[in-house]
C-alpha cells in the first residue's frame, strides 16, 4: 500500500447478508482504510446517507433488494463512490442487462484472492481520490473566494443552462441584479477590509434567504445576481423585496435591485442581464433601497 493511499482515505463500505463474508473482506482489506460493514442493504443505504465512502462493495443476492439495486441507489447518493459487485461464479450468467444502470466499476467473484481484492480496491480508491480532488478544484474555480457564493464564471454557466431549459419547455425564468448602496462610502470611511466584510455579510444573507433552486453569484465588485428558475415577474419582484428587507434588517445595509424575466423582457441571456441591470441602475438613480423591474424602464 503506497504512503499516498494510506493517508486521509474515506472509509470502505462492505455489504453482505453473510456476516462471515463481511468479516473476511474486512480482514483482507484491513490495511486499505477504515472499514464499515453492514449485513442488510437498508442499513447500508442509511450509512451512505450519513457519511462519505470511497468504495462500496456489495454482494449480489441479499434480502429486500439485490446488490445491483443497492449500488444503483448508491450512485444517486454518492456519485464519486466507486462500486464493486461481489458475486459467485454461478451468478455471472444471470446478471441482468441493466447492470450498467448502477455504473459498476468492478465485479469480484467468490471465492476471491486477497491480493486481487486489494489491488482492485486500491485502484478504486485512487479513482475516488482523484475524482474528489477534481471536484474540489472545480468548486474552487467556480466560487468567489471573498464571499463564498458562486463567481461570475459559474453565474454565466448556470444562466445559460437555465435559459436553455426555460426556452425549450416554455417556462419562466427571472433574474435579480442587486448592488450595495453607498459601498464606496464604506471603503472610504472604514477601509477596504471593512468593505470586504460588508460584501461577505450581504452575500451570505442572500445565500441564506434563497430558495433551493436559486443561484446567488457575485457578478462583480459590489454587485450580485440571483437566478430564479420557474419564477414569473410578480413573484421575482416579491422575492427581490424579501431579500432587500432581509439584508436591511440583518445588516442595516441597503440594496438597490433590478428584475427582468424571460420571456416577457428578453430573448437572450445577455438581454436578460442588460434589462435587470438597467432596472437596477434606475433604482439607484431614483433613491436607492428599492426594487424596480424591466417594466419600469
Amino acid at each position: 500500500m503506497s504512503e499516498r493511499l494510506s493517508q486521509g482515505l474515506l472509509p470502505i463500505l462492505i455489504v453482505d447478508d453473510d456476516v462471515e463474508i463481511t468479516k473476511a473482506v474486512a480482514r483482507d482489506l484491513r490495511r486499505n482504510a477504515q472499514i464499515v460493514a453492514c449485513n442488510h442493504p437498508t442499513e447500508a443505504l442509511k450509512k451512505l446517507g450519513e457519511q462519505e465512502f470511497s468504495v462500496v462493495i456489495s454482494d449480489l443476492k441479499m434480502p429486500v433488494m439485490t446488490g445491483l439495486d443497492l449500488l444503483e441507489k448508491s450512485l444517486t447518493l454518492q456519485p464519486q463512490c466507486q462500486r464493486i459487485l461481489l458475486t459467485a461464479f454461478i451468478d455471472l450468467a444471470h446478471l441482468p442487462d441493466t447492470i450498467n444502470r448502477a455504473q459498476i466499476n468492478s465485479i469480484m467473484t467468490k471465492p476471491w484472492e486477497p491480493d486481487d481484492l486489494r489491488a482492485i480496491v486500491e485502484k478504486a480508491q485512487r479513482i475516488n481520490e482523484l475524482e474528489r480532488e477534481n471536484r474540489e478544484l472545480r468548486r474552487m474555480a467556480l466560487v468567489d473566494s471573498l464571499t463564498g457564493v458562486s463567481n461570475n464564471r459559474y453565474f454565466w454557466e448556470r444562466l445559460d443552462s437555465e435559459f436553455s431549459r426555460a426556452r425549450r419547455y416554455g417556462r419562466p425564468l427571472s433574474l435579480i441584479m442587486c448592488d450595495i448602496d453607498n459601498f464606496k462610502k464604506f471603503n472610504d470611511e472604514h477601509g477596504h477590509l471593512y468593505g470586504d466584510k460588508v460584501l461577505h455579510k450581504v452575500a451570505q444573507n442572500l445565500e441564506l434567504g434563497k430558495r433551493g433552486a436559486d443561484t446567488v453569484a457575485r457578478y462583480g465588485g459590489e454587485e450580485f445576481a440571483i437566478i430564479l428558475p420557474e419564477v414569473t415577474r410578480p413573484k421575482a419582484i416579491e422575492i427581490a423585496n424579501r431579500h432587500l428587507q432581509s439584508v436591511l434588517q440583518s445588516t442595516t445595509i441597503s440594496l438597490s435591485l433590478g428584475v427582468a424575466t424571460f420571456p416577457d423582457d428578453a430573448t437572450s441571456t445577455t438581454e436578460l442581464v442588460d434589462k435587470a441591470d438597467r432596472a437596477l441602475i434606475k433604482a439607484k438613480n431614483s433613491g436607492k433601497g428599492r426594487v424596480l423591474s424591466a417594466l419600469d424602464l
